[in-house]
């Protein structure tokens, strides 16, 4: 029997080509996310040795103990010390090419060139007040020797000369500063700045924790913590991990859904490569092969190939992974191949194979060896059956119930619901594919016109099982980029239609360095700008409410924001009055009409709102009037300020925009977006995390495609007398291979259009079950993704059905005739 398996093997290489080419692509997936995994971990050890590198000890502060120059000074007295250096950061915005403000940080350049967290990538570190290096990820388009203009905390232009590009790891040395000054400069920037971090190199031969016990004698106590270099490595690679589970669920997911789509079309090639292997299998039948060893002989085959592919994809996941990388944006790409990558990938994708030939092998002991007498074709064509049309039909009431009771159910009790819906439901529909294949090829066959799409309908239609098993791996991965594409287009719909209900302004006005507030005039001084009709102040601060405990209030003035409200009126306050969200309308009674007592004012609740957070806009849990807030603040600091403007009616959007710049000159902190601009802003990360999304399923579909390439090459070899009668008769070897293309875009339009039934009707009900919790979202399909999709499901099948084509017009007819 093994000579029997490795002589099919060797007579059939072609046949098992493609499903080979399924197992290395799901494979490759999985690998790139074992790769991907270790990369996250690897990259940010990376990133947390380059921030501690030649760090022998770091001190720090904790509940508020001051850190200082004078204590930088005393370490470097201390016995042991090579070098000492603290590190602060420091708001510097940035004036970009037109003059706006633009968010950057500052740091000041060491002396000590081992304990800097950063590389020198061109010219030299600034020596002097007026000199300014940039990292390379910030660069605009200034050359060496440029001016480089830099806001202090005052708003005060710092024209300084650019000297030196830098190179670091993203948001992990420095600690976000994309600048480095000198320290006179620092100073200049922000004179109250404290200093974050010391780090300390210890001399030659002094150990790191004989040096972090002296000097916890030194300066040590009073919330200064002293630690060795690798226990702060350990300590910042602690606090930053638990950023990275969340991408590695994500790309493990996309893995998953590779190997189940790779899964369907292994099962659908060994099920049509037993069909057409049946005198084959009873002949082994009749010469003594019992039923366990075919079931054995089919098991090994599917073994054997699917070891030799998952080799292959193993390897081909580090180019996923480096892929992935790339799209994500990140310049320095890691690989790491560890030993659990190397045993688990290509154990899954043998065990995943192994499984899904299981069916098939089972299949195949099930031939007789009577099989061996017949002539090929005379057996009858796959149709289905009874039970299938029950199962279906069960999946089909069962999805549409569990929707139904989560449209009724809250959210977080309506979870389970419409996954239970939305797996029932692609599960009828995979179920009912068989049913509903023949039909749909027949009208797709009658609205194209010609001879081929007639034939191709035929041979579609003789075994619909195999075209909607060859269909419904499309069918998954499409209805999974649907689902996603249409969810997150609905949460960019959902915030559009929220920002235009409760922001009716059209510019906001921020200040770039949130510590300092924006001029108290400059709301009354936009007012006055030709073309303005209103102006709104909006600012956020620590407010006492009394006996309930302090919380982040808004005070403001005017009518530009408007929340939802749930009962009373928030047209506008006055003093004396509160308008409460709703939380805290639940967690302490007050109903409006109730007065709340605080130490130094009396307030009536006038209103109770729903608000949602977005564009930077957060009314907090309260909102009082702008004249209020020095009566419930402890402090008169606010932390968040914004001036909202709205235009008349009519009034030129580029001239008036133009004005307001002009009159926000005087004031360099204020940053002038307008609301289009906030949307884009708040839009990019859903653009950018589809667009990954994409890429990532764009694998999963190309799996799918290879599987209906695989079964038109076994069909084609299945047909091969048919295709030589035909010949015979008069079809050309052109109108042949039009036959086997119009039968490849049947069956892609058919899993393509299930796919997006499916993913639109998941859509929809996570929508509506989304937004029934109050949160901003709409059912708005992204018609014109998805018409992209549709089209490339549709240009993606005669490159499918090329080499079938070309195999099914090849070869003598006399030949054909006689196989």
């Amino acid at each position: 029997m093994l000579r029997t398996i490795f002589a099919g093997l060797k007579a059939r290489p072609l046949r098992l080509l493609l499903s080979a080419t399924a197992i290395t692509l799901g494979v490759a997936f999985v690998a790139g996310s074992f790769v991907l995994t270790d990369a996250v971990g690897a990259g940010l050890r990376d990133a947390v040795a380059f921030e501690t590198r030649g760090v022998d000890v770091s001190i720090t502060s904790r509940r508020g103990a001051g850190l200082d120059d004078t204590t930088v000074a005393k370490i470097r007295q201390v016995p042991g010390v090579a070098a000492a250096e603290g590190r602060t950061t420091v708001s510097a915005p940035m004036l970009g090419p037109d003059g706006r403000a633009r968010d950057a940080a500052a740091t000041a350049s060491g002396t000590d060139e081992e304990l800097r967290p950063y590389d020198l990538v061109e010219g030299r570190f600034p020596s002097n007040a007026g000199e300014i290096a940039i990292a390379r990820t910030s660069l605009a388009d200034v050359a060496l020797g440029g001016a480089v203009t830099v806001l202090d905390e005052t708003g005060e232009r710092h024209a300084l000369t650019l000297v030196g590009v830098f190179d670091r790891p993203v948001d992990a040395g420095l600690g976000g500063a994309n600048l480095v000054v000198s320290q006179e400069m620092l100073r200049r920037l922000d004179p109250a700045a404290t200093v974050g971090e010391i780090v300390v190199r210890a001399a030659p031969g002094v150990s790191p924790a004989k040096l972090a016990a002296d000097l916890k004698q030194a300066v040590g106590g009073n919330g200064i913590s002293v630690v060795t270099g690798q226990e702060a490595a350990a300590r910042l690679l602690y606090e930053t991990a638990p950023n990275a589970p969340g991408v590695v669920k994500f790309f493990t997911a996309f893995a998953v859904l590779a190997m189940v789509v790779a899964a369907m079309v292994i099962s659908n090639s060994f099920t049509i490569l037993v069909a057409q292997r049946s005198r084959e299998l009873a002949l082994l039948r009749c010469v003594g092969a019992g039923k366990r060893q075919v079931f054995a002989s089919v098991l090994a085959e599917a073994a054997v190939v699917g070891t030799a592919a998952s080799v292959a994809g193993l390897f081909g996941g580090l180019g996923v992974a480096a892929a992935l990388q790339a799209v994500a944006g990140q310049e320095n790409v890691y690989l790491p191949l560890t030993a659990r990558t190397v045993i688990a990938a290509p154990a899954v994708g043998i065990l995943v194979t192994a499984l899904a030939a299981a069916l098939p092998a089972w299949s195949a002991t099930r031939v007789t060896p009577v099989e061996a007498l017949r002539t090929p074709g005379d057996g009858p064509t796959a149709r289905a059956g009874r039970l299938r049309v029950v199962a279906s039909t069960v999946l089909l009431v069962g999805g549409v119930g569990a929707g139904a009771l989560a449209l009724q159910s809250d959210v977080d009790d309506a979870a389970p619901l419409v996954v239970a819906a939305m797996v029932a439901v692609l599960g009828a529909t995979l179920a009912a594919g068989p049913l509903i294949a023949g039909p749909v090829v027949r009208a797709l066959a009658r609205l194209t016109p010609g001879r081929p799409a007639k034939l191709a309908a035929l041979n579609a239609d003789r075994n619909p099982k195999r075209t909607a098993a060859s269909a419904a791996a499309l069918t998954i991965g499409l209805a999974v980029v649907t689902l996603a594409t249409t969810v997150a287009a609905g949460v960019e719909a959902g915030r559009s239609r929220g920002l235009d209900e409760q922001l009716t302004a059209d510019f906001m006005v921020t200040s770039a360095v949130i510590t300092r507030p924006l001029p108290g005039t400059l709301a009354d001084t936009l007012a006055k700008v030709p073309g303005v009709d209103a102006t709104m102040t909006r600012r956020s601060f620590s407010g006492d409410l009394g006996k309930y405990g302090s919380y982040e209030l808004s005070a403001i003035r005017g009518d530009l924001i408007r929340p939802k409200v749930l009962s009373g009126r928030f047209d506008r306050l006055g003093p004396g009055q509160i308008a409460i969200h709703k939380d805290i309308a639940q967690s302490t009674g007050l109903v409006v009409g109730d007065t709340l007592q605080t130490e130094r004012a009396s307030l009536r609740v006038v209103a109770i709102y729903d608000g949602v957070t977005m564009a930077g806009i957060d009314l907090g849990f309260a909102v009082v009037d702008l004249a209020q807030q020095p009566t419930i603040a402890p402090n008169e600091k606010s932390y968040d300020e914004s001036v909202l403007v709205k235009l008349a009616s009519g009034a030129d959007h580029t001239r008036v925009e133009a004005s307001l710049k002009q009159e926000l000159s005087s004031a360099p902190l204020a940053m002038l977006k307008s609301v289009t601009e906030i949307k884009d802003d708040a839009s990019a990360s859903i653009r950018e995390s589809l667009d990954l999304m994409w890429a990532l399923t764009a694998l999963a579909v190309l799996i799918a495609f290879a599987g209906i390439a695989n079964t038109l090459s076994l069909s084609v070899l299945e047909r091969t007398r048919e295709s030589a009668l035909l010949r015979a008769l008069g079809l050309t070897k052109t109108g042949l291979g039009a036959t086997v293309t119009a039968e490849s875009v049947f069956v892609a339009l058919f899993g393509a259009a299930c796919g997006l039934l499916v993913g639109l009707g998941s859509a929809w009900l996570i929508t509506e079950v989304v937004a029934s919790g109050g949160d901003a979202i709409a059912f708005a399909p992204p018609w014109e993704r998805l018409g992209v999709l549709l089209g490339a499901a549709i240009l993606a099948a005669p490159p499918a059905a090329l080499l079938p084509a070309r195999r099914a017009g090849r070869g003598s007819l006399t030949a054909a005739l006689q196989e």
